[in-house]
């Protein structure tokens, strides 16, 4: 599935996002862990864009999982437990 870079679909977002754990476990596999980390951060950030979305947020281009947490913290309070992981990705 190809996805416009400023697609609005939710699921689109998700979706990519699946593929990209999915190339992490490969990478893994593969003994490759800068690839696995790098669709870690990527895998990451479309999830977050995903659930932005889906509480109304404009889309923009960032790739900063940091900023993208913070946006996310409005919303859900509770997901500030995840600010460690995002900073170490």
């Amino acid at each position: 599935m190809t996805m416009p870079q400023n697609s609005l679909y939710i699921e689109d977002w998700k979706e990519i996002a699946r593929k990209d754990r999915k190339r992490i476990k490969r990478s893994l596999r593969e003994s490759d862990a800068e690839a696995a980390g790098f669709f870690l951060q990527q895998a990451l950030e479309k999830y977050l864009k995903a659930f932005l979305l889906g509480k109304g947020w404009k889309l923009r281009k960032i790739h900063s999982l940091s900023a993208l947490l913070d946006y996310a913290i409005e919303h859900s309070p509770q997901l500030e437990e995840f600010r460690p992981l995002c900073e170490r990705v």
